[in-house]
């Protein structure tokens, strides 16, 4: 049923967009010229806005053959998939490199293990979730796996191929305690049958790390009387403090697998419409690094207390490198 409504909205979106092209633009440049932005970010964004329609029709349409050349679904070609997934990310990002001047730069970063591997990276805009798309499928040719929030099952190809690329939606904000474990055992599932050799992705932080999603969960933490917990959240500067019971899923269900957190500055105040008009196009660019953890350094899958405060001694360290590399712009 969703299906039968995302896939004609994109199909009908596009044409529109594009034979509205006079009504748009010519409004994006006013609200431009209102507000003195000369680089003209809002119409970079509305041009952007149809790019990104135009990979959704590629997308489905590829999505489609697939299906149909894989005997109606009988037999899907993962490689194929996972060569369409890694296209689309890829060229998203070239894209907004060319009308954003969304450009990566990565720094000294030790080589990805050869076996599977958990991701756990900084969240704070709709972009760096592609990284380890970039990072993994498109430039080393292996399968990426995510948590992803249900929500974005909205967006046709993250439906499509999220769900034959074996990626897991959760439902944010779970209201009993067996709905948590329906999510959690949904995780280790995925991660048990996962392609020899992929990245298994989740963002600890739960959502985009803005100071309004800060406040929130400092106020949230004081409501409850967790006192530990704030004042851990109390000395990040520009993460939200990792949430451990699906990063501990993933770590259940890999025993072996090795852990690579990923860093990044340069998104900071985009993913709000607000802050991308303010920002973009973006003067600098987005640094990247990744740190290997082995698994032997990690504590036991049982002991989910010394799992913690692992965690949370990783993304203070983070939020340090974060707020180091700010400071050296």
């Amino acid at each position: 049923m969703r299906r039968l409504i995302t896939i004609p909205a994109v199909a009908v979106a596009l044409p529109i967009w594009v034979l509205a092209t006079p009504i748009w633009l010519t409004a994006a440049i006013v609200a431009d010229s209102l507000g003195r932005l000369w680089k003209f970010p809002t119409v970079r964004l509305c041009a952007f806005g149809a790019l990104y329609l135009l990979h959704e029709w590629a997308g489905i349409v590829a999505a489609a053959w697939l299906w149909l050349s894989g005997g109606f679904g009988r037999r899907l070609d993962l490689r194929a998939h996972r060569s369409v997934q890694a296209w689309w990310a890829s060229s998203l990002l070239r894209w907004a490199n060319r009308l954003l001047h969304v450009r990566l730069e990565i720094l000294d970063s030790p080589p990805l293990p050869t076996d599977s591997f958990i991701v756990l990276s900084r969240h704070a805009s709709m972009v760096d979730a592609l990284l380890p798309l970039v990072l993994v499928a498109d430039r080393n040719h292996r399968y990426v796996h995510y948590v992803l929030k249900r929500e974005l099952r909205w967006d046709p190809n993250l439906d499509l191929f999220g769900g034959r690329l074996r990626n897991y939606f959760v439902a944010r904000g779970s209201r009993s305690a067996q709905d948590t474990k329906r999510q959690l055992d949904g995780i280790r599932r995925m991660a048990k049958s996962a392609k020899p050799g992929a990245g298994l992705v989740i963002f600890p932080e739960g959502t985009y790390a803005t100071p309004r999603s800060r406040q929130r969960v400092l106020t949230s933490l004081r409501k409850r009387g967790d006192h530990t917990a704030t004042a851990q959240a109390e000395l990040l500067h520009s993460l939200l403090p990792p949430r451990l019971p699906g990063t501990a899923a993933l770590l259940e269900a890999q025993p072996d697998a090795n852990v690579i957190i990923i860093g990044h500055i340069g998104l900071e105040g985009v993913a709000e419409l607000r802050g991308l008009r303010q920002r973009l196009p973006l003067t600098d660019p987005v640094r990247i690094q990744w740190w290997v953890h082995r698994r032997d350094e990690l504590p036991a899958t049982e002991d989910l207390d010394a799992q913690a405060d692992w965690l949370i001694n990783r993304w203070q360290e983070l939020d340090r490198w974060v707020t180091d590399q700010q400071d050296k712009r």
